[in-house]
């Protein structure tokens, strides 16, 4: 019989939670760098966040209907954005049929890139007024009439309170990304001792396949 014990896991386990405390490094590195960028540029997952901002508007016009009015259409851009990684985030934290979370660590991620959009919708808001952002068509805000919250705070008569309105969206911006990183370090912590721990139950279980020897993982 083959005896399996909880030392033969902890390389594995190891291996996992710095690779998982690595990454969180590499975010926690690029939010410094986005926030302390005028531009608020992450490599790739910017021209990622384009592609969906775009869509966003295209979303809330399907076949060229602004079905929910032309304000929506306009904030759909920005609205997708932010809200498109929340999906990801629901799906993660989601409990599988016994009652476990899909995966905390990848959830608090895809917040972290929620965050990381916020700032991007933060800093295009406080452009409203300057115009100096150049947009998709080349122009810039001050040259073209396709600024989207130029175009939404002047229907909204709230023009002059842009920046003011921006620092709050980067303020929010903050605090989730540095609540989606403390939770990220957490779970690269906890999660894959508890997964060994689920997969050890798992094997030892009527139903999962029987491996010699007593059972010496224990759940924490």
């Amino acid at each position: 019989m083959i005896s399996r014990t909880a030392g033969s896991a902890d390389p594995t386990t190891t291996a996992v939670r710095y690779a998982r405390l690595a990454f969180v490094a590499l975010l926690a590195w690029l939010a410094w760098s986005a926030f302390h960028d005028e531009y608020g540029v992450v490599p790739l997952v910017s021209d990622i966040d384009l592609a969906i901002h775009e869509f966003g508007h295209l979303l809330f016009r399907p076949f060229g209907i602004p079905f929910l009015g032309r304000t929506m259409v306009i904030l759909g851009g920005s609205l997708t954005q932010v809200a498109f990684p929340l999906i990801f985030v629901g799906y993660f934290v989601s409990k599988r049929e016994d009652g476990s979370r899909r995966d905390v660590f990848a959830a608090m991620v895809c917040l972290w890139w929620s965050a990381i959009n916020l700032l991007d919708v933060a800093i295009y808001c406080a452009d409203s007024r300057a115009g100096q952002l150049m947009l998709l068509n080349g122009l810039t805000g001050q040259e073209s009439d396709g600024h989207d919250w130029e175009n939404l705070l002047t229907g909204w008569r709230l023009l002059q309170q842009d920046t003011l309105i921006a620092a709050r969206m980067r303020a929010i911006a903050v605090l989730v990304c540095v609540v989606s990183l403390f939770a990220a370090t957490w779970c690269a912590l906890q999660e894959p001792a508890a997964q060994v721990a689920d997969a050890a139950e798992s094997a030892g279980s009527p139903d999962g396949p029987v491996l010699g020897g007593a059972r010496t993982f224990k759940r924490r």
